[in-house]
């Protein structure tokens, strides 16, 4: 018996539903252990500085501006640079009433070198029941190849001022084969009992020093704590670009 076109094509409909409805099966896939994650060490933080104060003093001065007088010491066996004090006056309760921040005189602090920082209220002496001084800096980078490190304080003196409290004079010399220029001074003044009563920066007559060369030097000092028995002054200069 002969099929029908018609047959024929019922068959053939038949048989693709039959396909279509059948399940798929689904390609074998081959399991891939997991990439194992590997810890990394976390990074070790750079310690900072050690910075001490020394011969603090606190006063209110003639206009009324507090002002806090330190000598911050470098306490590590490496120089620093960017050192920077901030007092931080606080209330009974320990809240901040006021802060204020300076950098020291000196660019460049060696191994237990110290240098002078003044910070200053202006104008204002907040109520206050405590302070706290926080001291920062980094360790020294490129300022040690600008600086000239051979340059000197000769014959250093002081005396009452005529129209300042204080003044400090002598001379400054260029003791290194290098001229130096961009000189300045830095003048901290201590009481009979080491206090530090004032704090000044001055330049020398002639900024720029020739090699072996001096120049002289008279740093004014406006606002004095006490009884001066004592001074300290430090210079620091540059290297000229090209030498």
């Amino acid at each position: 018996m002969r099929a029908t076109p018609i047959r024929v094509l019922l068959l053939m409909a038949v048989f693709l539903t039959a396909c279509i409805d059948a399940p798929q099966v689904p390609e074998a896939v081959s399991a891939r252990p997991p990439t194992p994650t590997i810890p990394r060490p976390s990074p070790t933080p750079t310690p900072s500085p050690v910075l001490e104060t020394r011969s603090e003093t606190m006063y209110e001065d003639a206009v009324g501006s507090l002002r806090f007088l330190l000598d911050v010491e470098n306490a590590n066996d490496y120089p620093v640079e960017r050192v920077r004090a901030s007092v931080v006056l606080q209330n009974e309760e320990g809240r901040t009433v006021a802060s204020q921040s300076a950098y020291a005189r000196l660019d460049l602090l060696g191994p237990g070198e110290r240098a002078p920082v003044m910070v200053v209220f202006y104008l204002a002496s907040p109520d206050f029941a405590t302070h706290d001084i926080r001291l920062e800096a980094q360790e020294a980078d490129y300022l040690m190849q600008l600086l000239n490190p051979a340059l000197e304080i000769v014959d250093p003196s002081g005396r009452v001022g005529e129209w300042v409290p204080y003044e400090v004079l002598g001379k400054a010399h260029n003791a290194s084969s290098l001229d130096a220029e961009s000189v300045t001074l830095a003048v901290t003044c201590f009481d009979a009992q080491g206090r530090i009563v004032a704090i000044g920066t001055g330049r020398p007559d002639d900024r720029s020093i020739p090699a072996g060369e001096s120049s002289e030097f008279l740093v004014s000092l406006g606002a004095v704590a006490g009884d001066v028995d004592r001074c300290r002054v430090q210079v620091e200069g540059l290297v000229p670009t090209g030498n």
